[in-house]
């Protein structure tokens, strides 16, 4: 089975409205925004207050200010002691304190009047897309969303929050580089923006970046682990080790690629670099891939690529929640206009191409669209292999 991340979520969402702003010519302006140490800075009253605002228990309320207003630090040198009172930021490392965080930051939001800000998808404004501290602004204008920065801003600072102005970025698909301050600063106009450990970008091309990264970080996470791979230690081992461990980095974010036949040839030419390695075998011995590939027994770089994407269609198009992932997917602009000639490859064209024009419908039954899913991937396990 399939696990889609909230992760995935978040850049499938950015991803479609990049690519439909792309398609319909619409101006799209995104501004990310970063936080100076975010989880150690945030004040602790900010934290209850957003608790008591999303009506949690007050038992539980009280239980966590008790925790943190007795929080000490104690720091010893040689014979002397000094205990310093922590005042500010959530501890890491538990699995309540996101939580706590996220709270607090959801609160700032829900302070700031941004109704009128954003871009109208049917209907509704999207103006910001929030994983934990990774945010991401949203406007189709430069004066709004300087607007929308210095409102943030302001707002952050009221409960500890520091802007990390040299971090943050601005990227659009017009051709101008907008001119936007933050406290005398402007900010850094860049083409492309790694977001959640994906690189996105505004450009037509925009997967042969990433599958080049993706490409790259497999080599280093193979080097790290070439002498284990290339030891007399079983086969089934070093499979299982490479499935888990350097397969994932050649395919994370793999649910939300448009690939193209030249980009999954490179994606399997790269595998099967792996493979040689691993069995000690050069590309002049001239063995061939499929002896190759039923003694490493590896998973198919293409197959798991395919699985990742067939699942986060049927997962999206199951959805009743409203999310933004959804929403954006089945958006159609009401104005822009599409660009003369054949139009960019689209995420949704392959599994329309496969599944049919109702695909969605189709995904309503997980049995049915697991089934149908098999001569997607396989079709994909050829293309790499052509």
């Amino acid at each position: 089975m399939i696990y889609i991340r909230m992760d995935m979520d978040h850049i499938h969402a950015i991803k479609h409205l990049i690519e439909k702003c792309n398609e319909y010519n619409l101006d799209l302006y995104i501004a990310f925004i970063d936080y100076q140490k975010a989880f150690d800075s945030i004040e602790i009253w900010a934290v209850l207050n957003s608790l008591n605002a999303c009506r949690v228990d007050s038992r539980y309320t009280n239980l966590i200010k008790n925790i943190y207003s007795s929080a000490i630090m104690h720091v010893q040198l040689w014979n002397k002691t000094n205990d310093i009172p922590i005042k500010r930021g959530v501890r890491q490392g538990d699995t309540v304190s996101p939580g706590l965080f996220i709270a607090a930051l959801n609160e700032i939001f829900r302070e700031m009047d941004w109704h009128k800000k954003g871009i109208n998808i049917d209907g509704e404004l999207l103006h910001h897309l929030r994983f934990a501290d990774d945010i991401v602004l949203i406007s189709s204008n430069v004066q709004e969303l300087q607007d929308m920065i210095l409102d943030l801003n302001n707002h952050s600072k009221n409960v500890g929050l520091e802007m990390n102005i040299s971090k943050m970025k601005i990227m659009t698909n017009k051709n101008n580089n907008p001119v936007i301050h933050v406290e005398g600063q402007q900010l850094e106009n860049v083409e492309n923006y790694i977001y959640l450990g994906q690189k996105l970008t505004t450009k037509k091309d925009n997967m042969t970046d990433e599958i080049t990264r993706r490409v790259s970080l497999s080599w280093a996470a193979f080097g790290k682990l070439k002498h284990v791979l290339t030891s007399d230690i079983p086969h089934n081992l070093k499979k299982n080790l490479y499935n888990q461990c350097i397969l994932p980095v050649l395919t994370y974010g793999a649910e939300t690629w448009c690939l193209t036949k030249k980009l999954a040839q490179k994606l399997t030419k790269t595998q099967r670099a792996h493979e040689r390695i691993i069995l000690n075998i050069k590309l002049s011995d001239r063995i061939r891939n499929t002896w190759i590939r039923e003694q490493t027994k590896l998973t198919d770089v293409m197959e798991r690529a395919a699985q990742l994407k067939w699942s986060l269609a049927g997962h999206v198009a199951r959805r009743n929640d409203n999310r933004w992932t959804k929403r954006l997917m089945e958006w159609r602009p009401r104005v822009g206009h599409r660009s003369i000639g054949r139009p960019n490859t689209r995420w949704r064209d392959d599994i329309k191409k496969s599944a049919g024009l109702l695909w969605m419908r189709g995904a309503i039954s997980r049995k049915k669209w697991f089934n149908m899913g098999k001569a997607y991937i396989q079709q994909w396990i050829e293309i790499g292999r052509s």
